[in-house]
């Protein structure tokens, strides 16, 4: 399946992690964790703009998730990565998740 924030084919070999409505490259993942972190839009490899959503705006569609309870209660919103072109949107979270999946499947290949 395409990847979807990049929007591109699987290279042979290539691992994804599945989402609710298509699955994240490893660039993906990785150009995330950047913008999440930074707040600069990037070129996805497939050519696609992956922004950095703020306060309100589309809810992860990993978790369904936009904000976080902090340890004394306190809400806080939930950075998350956004792609117009496919309409895909991942948290700080999930993202990170996705990251270890990756690189737990490449430690077992």
């Amino acid at each position: 399946m395409r990847c979807r924030f990049c929007d591109t084919q699987p290279a042979a070999g290539e691992r994804r992690v599945p989402g609710p409505n298509g699955p994240i490259c490893a660039r993906c993942v990785e150009a995330g964790l950047g913008l999440v972190r930074d707040g600069h839009a990037r070129t996805s490899h497939g050519g696609t703009d992956l922004e950095r959503v703020r306060a309100g705006g589309a809810p992860c569609e990993f978790c369904d998730r936009t904000d976080r309870t902090g340890f004394f209660g306190f809400r806080r919103t939930l950075p998350r990565m956004h792609c117009p072109q496919t309409d895909a949107t991942i948290c700080d979270d999930c993202l990170d998740h996705s990251g270890n999946l990756l690189n737990q499947a490449l430690r077992h290949a």
